[in-house]
């Protein structure tokens, strides 16, 4: 595994460590169709849940470092967008108020997007089987979590636990089989 891969297998680590402590300390407080952002949002798990970001931006922004010393450009400028979006996300608490949180919405909207589409980059680069059921696993937790954000389901954290976590594996895994330049 490359060390760029690794970078971004910790970086997947550290955000999950973060939010399952938030899981720990709030009971849960992931029920009435509310998102993980739901952490943000609270005195009690504000703390985990901003270092999960910001700890996972820092890995993610050194992965780019790696792969742009490396020659992959692009691959670098999509990471580095990816923390730019994380961080927006963060940056935007949907408690504050009622320009927050459509703020935090947009952002939100933005950054599964851009996800969703470097997704489909990785996997077309690749041109690896896990990579494709990977896309595939994320696109299907995309669409839970869009129609619970529509209140057609009432499935938003696990539509976008699912998306999440596909996305991040399928992050590792794409970097992981890049070909040498």
């Amino acid at each position: 595994m490359s060390a760029a891969a690794r970078y971004l297998l910790l970086a997947q680590v550290a955000f999950w460590t973060a939010m399952l402590f938030c899981v720990a300390i709030a009971h849960g407080g992931l029920g009435d169709n509310h998102g993980f952002s739901f952490f943000g949002g609270r005195l009690s798990t504000i703390l985990p849940y901003a270092v999960g970001f910001v700890v996972a931006a820092a890995l993610i922004a050194h992965a780019a470092k790696l792969l742009e010393r490396s020659g992959r450009e692009r691959e670098a400028t999509g990471l580095r967008i990816l923390v730019v979006l994380l961080l927006a996300d963060l940056l935007t608490p949907d408690t504050l108020g009622s320009v927050f949180y459509d703020a935090h919405i947009a952002a939100s909207i933005v950054l599964f997007l851009f996800e969703a589409a470097f997704g489909l980059w990785l996997v077309l680069a690749v041109s690896a089987a896990a990579a494709s059921q990977l896309y595939a696993t994320q696109v299907g937790g995309g669409l839970l979590a869009a129609a619970s954000q529509l209140h057609w389901a009432a499935l938003l954290s696990l539509g976008i636990f699912v998306f999440q976590v596909a996305f991040g594996a399928l992050l590792v895994t794409a970097v992981a089989s890049l070909p040498d330049r």
